[in-house]
């Protein structure tokens, strides 16, 4: 043992942080060890179809670094060079080298399965089977985890959010699309090809209203950010251009369209809902992304659907959190990217190959 705590403290892995009490018998004092967080670092980024939004952070993934600019191009040659560049800003601004650095985890929405680093569907950009993680790791010398979007806020609640203490939980997001996630048993459920949680994609109304997959009839086409204020500007034509705030605004205000059709959407997101507590039985259910400002008139509804749709009273306790949405909310979808990557650097051994010799820079 000390032999390879020995190994550990060299390659900067542990350190020791105090000396304890001798026992009752005498001997040597025992040294305290712990995880040195802070002398390697881990890039998250969250792509969108329009901006980048990138963290550099300690392997406990507290930020010390943040960055977000928009996407210059949507090919995937294109979006690679301009991650590569961002991370070379990152290291600027937080000030570390390029070979304490452990990899990059890089988050976004569709279809994508992280065991091969391939964005399978990722229709937002157009994207087919592109193997995003290795080109990545091409460009920049990094070991690279590509995940779902809802994977990495599911990743970043789980260590550090509300589902901290919880085994069992999901995870939604509404904003311009609805997507779900899983934790069992502590872990990410990803499915056969990484598209596990494509929740929004449940087809509620055959022939319905257009998603933005193509499909007619999704759950996302009636509760998305989107499709809610769709709906309300083919309502009342004269209040075309509204955002979700002034929505909100209109409903508190008393406008009884505004409170209906909020009121609505929840209802029908709760009861489809209901159908993944029947089926998962959470300890908990959180919802982030910028729907999260669609506020109580939104979201009491949900709940109360929730609870009178799911079976035997499985949804009676079940708290439903909502994660408010700030300015900079897209950081802790780039931090949970990061937190994949220092978990699968930690599980595959790749902390250790870092450090056996240098990155490219």
């Amino acid at each position: 043992m000390t032999g390879i705590t020995s190994e550990l403290i060299d390659d900067r892995l542990l350190t020791e942080k105090s000396i304890g009490e001798a026992g009752a018998q005498g001997g040597r004092r025992p040294i305290y060890l712990d995880i040195d967080w802070g002398v390697h670092y881990a890039v998250g980024l969250k792509l969108r179809e329009d901006r980048i939004e990138a963290v550099l952070t300690d392997l406990s993934t507290r930020v010390l670094a943040h960055h977000s600019e928009d996407l210059l191009g949507q090919a995937p040659e294109q979006v690679v060079a301009q991650i590569k560049s961002i991370c070379r800003k990152l290291y600027r601004r937080a000030k570390v080298q390029t070979q304490d650095v452990i990899g990059i985890g890089i988050c976004l929405s569709g279809v994508i399965d992280a065991r091969s680093g391939t964005a399978v569907n990722a229709y937002l950009l157009g994207w087919q089977a592109v193997p995003l993680a290795d080109l990545v790791t091409r460009a920049t010398g990094l070991p690279t985890w590509i995940d779902n979007d809802l994977n990495a806020f599911a990743a970043a609640e789980r260590l550090f959010g509300h589902g901290k203490h919880a085994q069992n939980f999901v995870t939604i997001a509404i904003g311009r699309g609805v997507g779900a996630s899983f934790i069992a048993n502590g872990e990410i459920i990803r499915g056969r090809d990484g598209g596990a949680g494509e929740f929004g994609h449940n087809l509620i109304m055959p022939g319905g209203r257009v998603c933005g997959c193509g499909r007619r009839g999704c759950l996302e086409a009636y509760t998305s950010e989107g499709a809610i204020l769709a709906r309300f500007a083919e309502q009342f034509p004269d209040q075309r251009g509204i955002d979700v705030d002034g929505l909100v605004a209109l409903a508190d205000a008393g406008h009884d369209g505004a409170r209906a059709l909020l009121q609505d959407a929840g209802t029908v997101l709760g009861l489809h809902l209901s159908y993944l507590v029947n089926a998962f039985n959470p300890e908990l259910v959180i919802s982030g992304g910028e729907g999260s400002r669609l506020g109580p008139w939104f979201f009491d509804a949900l709940r109360r659907a929730l609870r009178e749709a799911a079976f035997d009273g499985l949804g009676a306790d079940l708290p439903v959190l909502v994660v408010p949405w700030q300015n900079d909310a897209f950081t802790p979808w780039a931090r949970g990217a990061a937190s994949l990557a220092v978990q699968s650097a930690f599980e595959a051994g790749a902390l250790v190959k870092t450090l056996a010799g240098p990155s490219v820079s």
